[in-house]
């Protein structure tokens, strides 16, 4: 268990008190180091408002000291950073095994509770959903790994993540009022842009709309293309707010869209749809956009290079913008200033370029 606070058990003893010394648990030390770490560094990696900075810095390891699954939460997320910055190949293995240890302590913890949510545990429980979706981001990747989709089915955390936001919208008076409520009033000026804005000058916007074109022409069932034109606009919505306003951004527009995209374009995404994977290329975009962050870094160009593989080659040509916005326009074969569709290449030239 994670103790925040020294919190020695009394009991009666008839020895003298200088004989009596206090012994931390053998955690105590290590678990010390990793807060201290979040609240000293980690904490402003996680968004590059100050607001919100300030509240992870301080108010969610408050919360921590009543709720312990936020404890191991941030003591995770700590332990992955310090992973990342150790140079040393023992230090890493030894803060990622620490880090996954925290994590599952934090998870099996968390599970009871989120059947039962209360004005009491609502932050918390909003704080340990961010928590494990940045542990999960900024895990090792395997080559396989496609954020959403997990072995077939949507992954884990972001069911997690997407069920305790619907859970939210019952306690949204009470988060609004709470520890965080700092953090919520700077997101719902965010959403209010994202909902608002009709600016359809940005080059993104623009794409989106070739790609909307294309899908029209190509799916026939009025079902399914409803779904591709609502993630679709989704996405205009965050793609809008971000270039409007791109230094206030931070990871909250991509989110978003997690959040927002419906459950039946996640069904098409595991199908692995030619429409759908081409509408997540362009949402490895606004991943792209924020690829300086270390538990982000890297994400765009790795999901590309999946989604590549499971186009066929036309279909590689619609992702021909998102491909170039992250950096590898030269797997396609075509010269970026081109808007004439490619003659012929090679398939096996492709893949092995985008597996290199």
């Amino acid at each position: 268990m994670v103790e925040f606070h020294c919190r020695a058990k009394l009991t009666l003893s008839t020895e003298p008190l200088e004989n009596i010394t206090y012994h931390p648990p053998p955690e105590y030390p290590r678990n010390l180091e990793l807060l201290n770490h979040f609240r000293a560094v980690t904490c402003y990696t996680i968004h590059g408002d100050p607001v919100k900075q300030k509240v992870w810095q301080i108010n969610v390891p408050r919360i921590a000291s009543s709720f312990n699954f936020v404890g191991h939460g941030i003591l995770a997320f700590s332990a992955l950073h310090l992973a990342y910055l150790d140079p040393r190949p023992r230090m890493k293995d030894l803060y990622a095994s620490r880090a996954l240890r925290h994590h599952q302590i934090s998870l099996c913890t968390a599970i009871k509770n989120l059947s039962h949510v209360t004005e009491e545990n609502c932050s918390a429980l909003y704080s340990f959903s961010i928590l494990v979706t940045l542990y999960t981001i900024a895990s090792p990747r395997k080559t396989e790994d496609f954020l959403l989709i997990g072995e077939g089915e949507i992954a884990p955390w972001l069911a997690m993540f997407r069920g305790t936001h619907a859970i939210m919208e019952t306690s949204k008076a009470a988060l609004m009022s709470g520890p965080l409520r700092s953090m919520f009033t700077n997101s719902q000026r965010r959403m209010e842009l994202r909902e608002s804005c009709t600016n359809t000058n940005s080059i993104g916007v623009k794409r989106l709309e070739e790609l909307q074109h294309l899908i029209d022409g190509t799916v026939k069932d009025s079902k399914e293309l409803s779904v591709y034109v609502e993630a679709i606009e989704e996405l205009r919505k965050s793609y809008t707010a971000f270039f409007l306003d791109p230094e206030n951004s931070g990871p909250t527009d991509a989110f978003t869209w997690v959040h927002r995209v419906s459950k039946e374009y996640l069904f098409q995404l595991k199908e692995q749809t030619q429409e759908a994977l081409c509408i997540f290329a362009f949402f490895c975009v606004l991943l792209h956009q924020r690829n300086s962050l270390w538990w982000y870094e890297g994400w765009s160009t790795h999901l590309m290079r999946q989604i590549g593989l499971l186009l066929n080659e036309e279909h590689r040509w619609w992702i021909r913008w998102p491909v170039e916005q992250v950096g590898l326009v030269g797997c396609l074969g075509l010269e970026t200033r081109s808007l004439e569709k490619p003659s012929a290449f090679s398939t096996v030239k492709f893949r092995k370029c985008l597996r290199s």
